[in-house]
């Protein structure tokens, strides 16, 4: 199994064509992120959403950026608004924008710009069932993703 947080090289490695693993890539800047994360959880807080058949997801999630995605009882879409507010969702923060950005023109996408962002909160025993990334509106735009994991607390 594939280990993300190894703590030996090779840094990045191509899994498969267009993909590419960052090992660390985000390590320098995580007191940023997570100040960036608590900022957004503020203003639109973490939440378990519900699948339009009818299941509690046990990650919690929030989003940022000019759409977020979400669920309703027909499906799973990308909204300007976040449903929990009414509001639209915090602006990407610009810590979040940099790593974004540096990470898909280390990977190959130097044309890449993101316009949304999912933030996963995935506490013990949460878990994301196999599924598929395929309601982006451009297929040949990268998803960059980030896990950033904090020590535990006793």
């Amino acid at each position: 199994m594939l280990d993300l947080f190894a703590d030996a090289e090779p840094w990045q490695e191509p899994l498969a064509p267009g993909a590419t693993i960052l090992r660390r890539f985000a390590l320098s800047r995580a007191p940023e992120l997570m100040a960036a994360i608590e900022k957004v959880a503020g203003r639109s807080p973490f939440r378990q959403m519900v699948t339009p058949g009818g299941y509690t997801m046990s990650v919690a999630m929030t989003n940022c950026g000019a759409l977020g995605w979400t669920t309703n009882d027909r499906g799973y879409l990308y909204s300007p608004d976040d449903p929990l507010t009414g509001q639209p969702w915090p602006p990407l923060p610009t810590a979040f924008a940099a790593l974004c950005k540096d990470a898909a023109t280390a990977a190959g996408y130097a044309d890449f710009t993101p316009d949304a962002c999912l933030i996963n909160r995935y506490l013990p025993g949460a878990k994301l069932s196999l599924h598929q990334d395929k309601d982006e509106a451009d297929l040949q735009a990268p998803i960059v993703s980030f896990s950033l994991v904090l020590p535990a607390v006793l």
